[in-house]
């Protein structure tokens, strides 16, 4: 999955990067989760909804892609 929004694709490129077996996954992944949903939230802050694309938004258990993240 890829966004045009530079800041959520870094952060989605962060995701790809954490090791599996990191004891502290579930952590790492919360927290870019919710940078996720700030950035997000100013997108829609800053323009008018019908101006937002869905390739400008995203869910971020779609990024993650785990059945325990869905």
């Amino acid at each position: 999955m890829n966004s045009k929004n530079p800041l959520i694709q870094a952060l989605m490129d962060e995701v790809e990067q954490i090791d599996a077996h990191d004891p502290r996954l579930e952590l790492k992944l919360q927290l870019i989760a919710e940078k996720i949903a700030t950035e997000q939230q100013k997108v829609l802050e800053s323009h008018p909804a019908a101006l937002v694309n869905d390739d400008q938004l995203i869910d971020p258990a779609d990024v993650f892609a785990c059945e325990g993240c869905q």
